[in-house]
């Protein structure tokens, strides 16, 4: 019994609840700001990725055959010029940004909008209906 009373009052290597809050939120908020992080990265890294599949020039042309009573029929394709096709491509980037500002600041002020909650009386409001009543 003794042993056990020991080892009940003994607090040394014990974590304090509040110690372990404040590790836990330090946790999160570092998680969360990290996670950040990375959506933009990605986000940024799949916008050069595009750039880079525009930037190549994808024209060809070859001439049509005809021989031995057989033909065939030539084919080209010239690409636009890859300036002319990146503004096209950064002007859609950023109406797509645009629009999503604008879809979060609708769902923002749409938040703000709804009634606030009804906090419960208090005891001391109940106690002093009681009596007005009474």
């Amino acid at each position: 019994m003794q042993i056990f009373r020991e080892l009940l009052n003994d607090e040394s290597g014990m974590i304090m609840s509040a110690e372990a809050v404040m590790v836990g939120t330090v946790g999160v908020l570092g998680a969360t700001v990290g996670l950040s992080a990375v959506a933009q990265s990605v986000n940024d890294e799949l916008v050069e990725v595009a750039y880079a599949f525009r930037s190549l020039d994808q024209s060809y042309s070859f001439e049509g055959r005809n021989r031995c009573g057989a033909t065939v029929a030539g084919s080209s394709y010239t690409q636009r010029p890859v300036k002319e096709s990146i503004d096209e491509l950064c002007a859609q980037i950023e109406e797509a940004n645009k629009k999503h500002d604008l879809e979060h600041k609708q769902h923002m002020q749409d938040q703000r909008k709804e009634e606030p909650r009804k906090r419960p009386e208090s005891n001391k409001k109940k106690k002093n209906k009681d009596k007005e009543e009474n």
